[in-house]
């Protein structure tokens, strides 16, 4: 009877054995009158299981601290490309605080689970405080000189802060600490690691993006189709001295220029800009009857390329990107052209329409663009949808802790986005829930950091981390269109626009491994185990085992 106790308690603690587990400092906060830093504990297992995320917490957490808890595990298993939805994280809390709260848990908790799924050992004596961002950047906090105390009087010997942290007194460490504990300022969290584990993640000897020759030769087509629209449309004004036909000369001289650099997509967007304008002092010139005829001619266009772009088969990584955009081209026109009638017709918006049609038809030549075959179908469109919903929202919700209503354009964006899931137009949910989730992370990049005076170091930054996810698809053989046109286009911004080439940096982070939602191989940090093929296999050896000793008592 001992040995079948014994052999069904081996069974039962299976799953606990194959759990992984790991703890981290966090520096904290306490105090209400006299405010002072304190030293808490964050504690992680992790187990086979279905991609939940469980808080548990002595003291209580905001509701901060949890998002910024999932917004870690989202960055650590995509920087690791570990499928976590095979997994479930309890992470635990212990402090001495009567609450805790803030975003200042982010990069620890970051580097905690990258820990633990990749079994790395943490330096006990290395301590970090930052808020986490998209491409793993490191943001400043609140707090930090007194959470530098508390370090050091812990006995920690070095502390990691962002290189952004305005607030830090360094005279600090030299007058009250005598140089007790050493601060280091870092970027991201490849930086972070080092300092905990001796290991280098990352690291690019040669950030030369290879990029395809086919995407080349297809950029410069579509951008030779809308400039030479623009050349053509210049021949159609009459009133050439005006402002709209000034910045029109000025975006095609700088498409030029865009053009020798070989940046094809800077070259194709700056000629759309100029279009616009061109456009709409063609359409000045127009009676309210023939502006109502040109409505109804860019309906027709636009109905036409819908059901060709519909009836497309998507076969690689490339034609679901180019659906994306000729779709939202497309649609985007077509909002525009439903508020006029025939009697109130805005010659702006009827000029979007039509240079945004136009377009989208010169970007369906993407369309059969040659690449890795993946298998793009309806159910992980879905799942890749609901995610990218999932964590827009969450971004969303967190900031509007801090300011409400500030999010209010982000938020209608997703609830169009929202409107494509129901409609089951899964890819448009996946692509606007991307661009959501990336305005959201302006945002949270911004919070903490003067961003009119950092704003060039940060976009160096995002372009190095965008530079290492594409240098990584690369290895994968998947080149990504859409980031790559965003990041390239977010360079040529960076001078004389940074805070758009931020938010087209963004929109290149987030779009640049849209791949992570179709089925592919990903490295696996436990042992593939069906639990329940085990424990029907230990009770079917239980029972011989039973019958074998009824057996030989028997014989006895």
């Amino acid at each position: 009877m001992k040995l079948l106790n014994i052999i069904i308690f081996l069974l039962l603690i299976i799953p606990l054995v194959s759990a992984k587990s790991g703890e981290i400092s966090l520096l904290s906060i306490v105090g209400e009158d006299e405010i002072k830093g304190g030293i808490a504990n964050l504690y992680l297992e992790i187990r086979p299981g279905n991609g939940g995320i469980y808080i548990d917490s002595f003291p209580l957490t905001k509701l901060d601290t949890q998002i910024t808890t999932r917004f870690s595990n989202q960055i650590a298993c995509n920087f690791l490309e570990v499928d976590c939805s095979k997994y479930d994280f309890f992470y635990t809390i212990r402090a001495a605080a009567s609450i805790v709260g803030g975003p200042s848990a982010g990069a620890p908790t970051t580097i905690l689970t990258i820990a633990v799924l990749d079994g790395l050992k943490l330096d006990e004596a290395v301590v970090i405080t930052g808020t986490i961002n998209s491409g793993g950047l490191i943001g400043p906090v609140g707090g930090v000189n007194e959470k530098i105390i508390a370090a050091a009087n812990k006995g920690f010997e070095k502390v990691m802060i962002s290189k952004w942290q305005s607030s830090f007194n360094s005279s600090l460490i030299k007058e009250e600490l005598e140089d007790k504990i050493t601060v280091v300022k870092i970027t991201n969290i490849e930086e972070a690691l080092f300092h905990f584990t001796g290991k280098e993640f990352n690291k690019i000897t040669n950030n030369e993006i290879a990029v395809p020759r086919n995407y080349v030769d297809k950029m410069d087509h579509v951008s030779n189709i809308l400039c030479d629209r623009t050349k053509l449309l210049m021949l159609d004004v009459d009133n050439k001295n005006n402002s709209l036909y000034n910045q029109s000369s000025k975006y095609l001289s700088d498409a030029m220029n865009s053009q020798k650099k070989r940046d094809f997509y800077s070259t194709a967007s700056l000629c759309f800009s100029a279009n616009l304008r061109l456009k709409e002092l063609i359409l000045n010139d127009k009676n309210d009857e023939e502006l109502f005829e040109v409505k109804i001619e860019t309906i027709r266009q636009i109905s036409e390329l819908d059901d060709e772009v519909e009836n497309k088969t998507m076969r690689t990584l490339a034609d679901l990107e180019t659906y994306m955009i000729v779709k939202e081209r497309l649609i985007e026109a077509n909002e525009y052209l439903k508020i006029m009638n025939k009697t109130n017709i805005s010659v702006s918006s009827l000029a979007y329409s039509v240079e945004r049609a136009y377009s989208a038809k010169s970007w369906s030549e993407f369309f059969g663009l040659e690449g890795k075959e993946l298998i793009v179908n309806k159910e992980h469109l879905e799942q890749g949808c609901l995610k990218k919903l999932a964590e827009a929202e969450e971004r969303i919700n967190y900031i509007e802790l801090y300011a409400p209503g500030i999010m209010f354009a982000t938020k209608k964006q997703l609830s169009y986005a929202k409107i494509d899931h129901k409609n089951e137009n899964y890819a448009l949910c996946l692509f606007k829930a991307s661009k959501a989730k990336a305005e959201a992370n302006i945002l949270m990049t911004a919070i903490g950091i003067n961003a009119e005076e950092e704003i060039d170091s940060i976009l160096e930054e995002k372009f190095l981390a965008i530079e290492k996810i594409i240098l990584k698809e690369e290895l994968k053989n998947i080149f990504p269109i859409l980031g790559y046109s965003y990041y390239e286009y977010a360079k040529t911004l960076k001078e004389e626009d940074p805070a758009s080439s931020l938010t087209f940096s963004e929109y290149a982070l987030e779009l640049s491994n849209l791949d992570m939602y179709f089925p592919q191989k990903y490295k696996n940090t436990f042992p593939s185990i069906n639990y329940r093929e085990i424990l029907m296999l230990g009770f079917g050896a239980i029972f011989g085992f039973l019958v074998g000793i009824l057996v030989i008592l028997r014989k006895k």
